[in-house]
């Protein structure tokens, strides 16, 4: 059972900061509030005060405003990071299994997801939610940029290993173009072409629609291609592959090259 609310909140061209309320306490944590005034907007709006900062990783859009919100709001006592990422304000660096409180029953454990950043965290949050940052995107994953395949492969596969039901709760929304990649890459999956049908009509919460935000792991199995990798169809996109590290690589590297099509 959650103990929480998750507000999702628009931010910059196309970023998601998220205010965790947990509904006992009203105590609320933000997570990569880089519009302070937005998020302290969504906090105001559902009476919840702001104590905690959870930062995904030390990229400026994410962690940009952090310690801006520090100075705006004093109840804030504790902002967490990934180990080794330099977040700025970081109070409490942390890594994979380490849990903590918000408020007084949300229960958050931490994901060690490095590749976009050496020290890039996903918070798994009462065991209904994870924040995947710029690791995990609906149908779509961040670029590798110093780190690995082997480390995407790995991320992906921890949260993958999370239950079915679980609501993922992306850093941007990218989905519109990610699905269309996925169609590109699996042309012959019919679930592939209600989803790109779905994410065009939901638009985006930063243009007033609807927005496609949250997605589950069980749409994040059938969507993403990166998620996708021992399937036959993404085998074959692949060229028959037989290394999954490889697979990751090559699937990364489609994204990339069809992205900078004409």
């Amino acid at each position: 059972m959650s103990h929480c609310t998750v507000i999702p909140v628009p931010a910059l061209e196309d970023n998601y900061m998220y205010l965790i309320i947990d509904n006992e306490s009203k105590q609320a944590a933000a997570i990569d509030p880089v519009d302070i005034d937005a998020i302290q907007r969504a906090a105001a709006d559902n009476q919840a005060t702001i104590t905690t900062i959870l930062t995904t990783h030390n990229h400026w859009d994410h962690s940009g405003g952090n310690l801006k919100l520090i100075k705006a709001v004093s109840t804030i006592d504790r902002v967490y990071g990934g180990n080794g990422d330099g977040v700025p304000g970081c109070t409490h660096e942390v890594g994979d299994g380490d849990s903590f409180l918000i408020g007084a029953r949300t229960q958050v454990k931490v994901l060690f997801t490095p590749c976009h950043t050496q020290g890039h965290v996903c918070y798994y949050i009462d065991d209904a939610h994870v924040f995947t940052g710029d690791t995990m995107f609906i149908s779509g994953a961040g670029n590798f940029n110093t780190g690995t395949p082997k480390q995407m492969m790995e991320a992906f596969d921890k949260i993958l290993g999370l239950p079915e039901s679980v609501n993922v709760w992306v850093g941007h929304e990218y989905t519109a173009k990610n699905c269309a990649f996925a169609c590109f890459c699996e042309p012959n999956n019919e679930e592939l072409q209600k989803r790109l049908e779905w994410a065009r009509k939901q638009g985006s919460l930063h243009a007033g629609e609807k927005g496609t935000v949250p997605s589950t792991i069980a749409k994040e199995k059938a969507c993403n291609p990166f998620a996708r990798i021992d399937q036959l169809t993404v085998m074959e996109f692949c060229g028959q592959c037989d290394d999954r590290v490889e697979r990751m690589r090559l699937v990364r590297k489609g994204k990339d090259d069809w992205g900078r099509r004409g």
